[in-house]
């Protein structure tokens, strides 16, 4: 289903919402080098990814509160060390219902996105879900309204 909204057309795929690229960072970085990444790009999570480029979990603000009252921030530790280890991914064409209900069942905000072979090609938020429900509930109340 597409919807029309100022001249742009509202996907309900989970491609056409994420962000593309995804933030990543390596394991082998630290904790204070994930928390100022995150700062830097104003998000809430950061995949972490192994040499290879393959997913290996997810950081998330919770994460980096964790880090900081464990005392385990300005040490050098290494961001694997708090990395959330998630199955929790969407794929590209997997419908944003199928993926915001991932998230509700999973108790996330943050939902990456990879391709066949694992690796992250974008990040679903919340808030990028959240983006379409206003443009779709009006299409919806316009319908229920006119019945």
């Amino acid at each position: 289903m597409v919807l029309m909204r100022k001249s742009r057309a509202l996907s309900t795929k989970t491609k056409d919402l994420m962000e593309v690229p995804p933030i990543v960072i390596r394991e082998g970085a630290t904790v204070d080098e994930a928390a100022s990444l995150m700062w830097e790009k104003n998000i809430g999570s950061v995949i972490v990814v192994d040499a290879s480029g393959e997913m290996m979990g997810i950081v998330t603000e919770r994460d980096m509160l964790f880090a900081i009252t464990k005392g385990l921030t300005g040490k050098g530790i290494p961001v694997s060390s708090i990395t959330s280890k998630t199955e929790l991914v969407a794929t590209p064409n997997q419908s944003i219902a199928t993926a915001v209900e991932t998230m509700r069942k999973g108790g996330v905000r943050h939902l990456p996105v990879v391709d066949k072979a694992g690796k992250p090609i974008g990040m679903l938020s919340m808030r990028d879900a959240l983006d379409i429900t206003g443009p779709i509930l009006k299409q919806v109340l316009r319908k229920i309204s006119k019945a």
